[in-house]
């Protein structure tokens, strides 16, 4: 009697697909992609190609906004403003802000502020990248008591870092359509004029959509690789941002997190 091949087990051999897919479903299924990601093996492509795509969208958007003249003009106007303040208040004599504001001048002209922002957003893109996937990874072991690999976890973020590059692109839109600095898709729109070292106003420019988009992505990742409730995740990651952010803004580093 002729015995019934065994069937295959579906879940050893998971379909894979391309990086590029990827990178583009997790915008619309982020579930299936992190469910991929946890059942294959390690993947650079996954964390590497889509920070490099963020440094090169960072690199491009500084060079965009900094040709703005409008722009340029409102941060010499907020320079301005902040050393005519530390004069009221007797902190330097007008001449010595007068020096202060000409040496400033020579730092922030348009192709200084393009090579800072430059040099910036790429090593901004990996610092983001490696320091999420630590605290994902930490919040993971603490919280919901699984040990997941590091390396997972940052494939987690990388994937989840087209959702930043996205945002990085509707934010220079905004910012050259309406000419000034604070433009983004957040309640910072609100404002007539934004200021970096008004507290409030780093509150408001702080609750971006795309900030909460990928913070339910990473609890998405998180959830799926420490098989653990989405929500239990989603509250988890979204604490600690919001103890982050509120931590740099009231130290004066506000800007840090925008």
């Amino acid at each position: 009697m002729e015995t019934a091949p065994p069937i295959p087990d579906s879940g050893s051999n998971p379909s894979q697909t391309s990086v590029w897919s990827r990178l583009l479903n997790v915008f619309a299924a982020p579930g299936d992609v992190f469910e991929e990601v946890k059942n294959s093996a390690p993947s650079v492509a996954n964390w590497l190609i889509p920070t490099l795509i963020l440094a090169c969208v960072g690199t491009i958007s500084a060079a965009v906004i900094f040709s703005q003249p409008a722009i340029v003009q409102q941060i010499r106007e907020q320079q301005q403003k902040a050393f005519d303040q530390q004069v009221s208040a007797g902190k330097m004599t007008q001449a010595q802000a007068d020096q202060a504001m000409a040496m400033a001048e020579k730092f922030s002209g348009p192709g200084m502020l393009k090579a800072f922002s430059a040099v910036g957003a790429v090593f901004g893109s990996f610092i983001r990248l490696f320091w999420w996937a630590f605290i994902l990874w930490l919040l993971s072991l603490w919280f919901l008591k699984a040990k997941i690999p590091f390396l997972k976890v940052t494939e987690v973020v990388g994937l989840a870092t087209m959702i930043s590059v996205l945002g990085a692109i509707v934010t220079v839109l905004m910012t050259v359509i309406f000419g000034k600095l604070g433009a983004t898709p957040s309640l910072a729109l609100a404002l007539g004029n934004f200021d970096p070292k008004n507290k409030i106003h780093l509150l408001l420019g702080a609750a971006n959509i795309f900030s909460f988009w990928q913070i339910g992505v990473f609890a998405c990742g998180l959830a799926r690789l420490a098989a653990a409730p989405f929500a239990k995740a989603l509250l988890i990651i979204a604490l600690y941002w919001l103890a982050f952010t509120l931590f740099f803004i009231f130290i004066g580093l506000g800007q840090m997190v925008m």
